[in-house]
């Protein structure tokens, strides 16, 4: 394996397994609801990491250079971080995106709502009292 690969590749790992500690009841996901908010979690966060990343790389560390085998490795790596951010990114959005499918499709069941506390929305006596 090569350097820009042995850092992207592990990069992803960290990242994933510091993701993976920060939410323990993970595995207790239930539902496709409850999986989905975890999917939604772990595509934005590797996102903006990779982005960090990226950001990172940009500004040409002299340090970071080295270690990566020179200016080209660093731009090679910078790019498929770019194209793997977008990947990502994408990913998010159709986890995001999917229970609206799923519903229209009839593959899934619209959930019910909950019922609104009361004094919220525009009527509430919480606006009353601030406009006086």
């Amino acid at each position: 394996m090569r350097t820009i690969s042995k850092v992207f590749v592990g990069f992803v790992l960290v990242m994933t397994g510091i993701w993976l500690v920060s939410n323990p009841d993970l595995f207790a996901a239930s539902s496709f609801i409850s999986l989905r908010h975890f999917m939604v979690q772990y595509s934005g966060f590797l996102a903006i990491s990779m982005m960090s990343l990226i950001l990172l790389l940009s500004v040409r560390p002299v340090w970071l250079t080295r270690r990566l085998g020179g200016l080209d490795k660093a731009y090679r790596l910078h790019k498929w971080l770019g194209i793997a951010v977008l990947v990502v990114a994408t990913l998010h959005w159709a986890w995001r995106m999917a229970p609206k499918w799923g519903v229209a499709l009839g593959l899934l069941e619209r959930g019910r709502r909950g019922s609104r506390p009361g004094g919220a929305g525009w009527g509430g006596p919480a606006l009353g009292a601030i406009a006086v």
